[in-house]
């Protein structure tokens, strides 16, 4: 079975790209734009990892949902990638507890398979762009 990973992301952008990560790495990936959104589908799909920017836009904001989940006995084991304009200390004073970060604008591949695995996942084979550029 594929693990799933859930990511919360407001630009459509960078949410294809943390997607074409995902898939790339052999996650089944599933893009929340919104806080609620995200909290909704977290609490349906009970996903594998969960990568999100934790200012999120919406009436929950993505830190707000994050602390729901990280609150919820079913979702706490979950891991979270934080993904964000800020520094990684000021992304973890918003979301919490994370267990890794990724730094925006500067997303890269081998950044997304070393945080999956410090988080407890490991990625699929090498996809066939690693050797080549990734088309966007």
């Amino acid at each position: 079975m594929t693990a799933t990973c859930l990511i919360g992301e407001a630009d459509p952008f960078l949410a294809r790209l943390l997607e074409r990560f995902g898939s790339a790495s052999g996650l089944t990936v599933v893009w929340a734009k919104v806080g609620q959104e995200l909290l909704n589908l977290a609490q349906t799909l009970r996903p594998d990892i969960i990568v999100v920017d934790p200012a999120l836009p919406g009436t929950l904001r993505g830190w707000e949902a994050l602390r729901a989940i990280g609150a919820d006995p079913g979702l706490a084991h979950v891991p979270v990638l934080t993904c964000s304009w800020l520094s990684e200390a000021d992304a973890l004073a918003l979301a919490g507890d994370a267990d890794g970060h990724l730094q925006k604008p500067d997303l890269h591949y081998e950044d997304f398979v070393a945080a999956l695995a410090g988080a407890g996942l490991s990625a699929a084979a090498q996809p066939a762009w690693q050797d080549n550029p990734m088309p966007v």
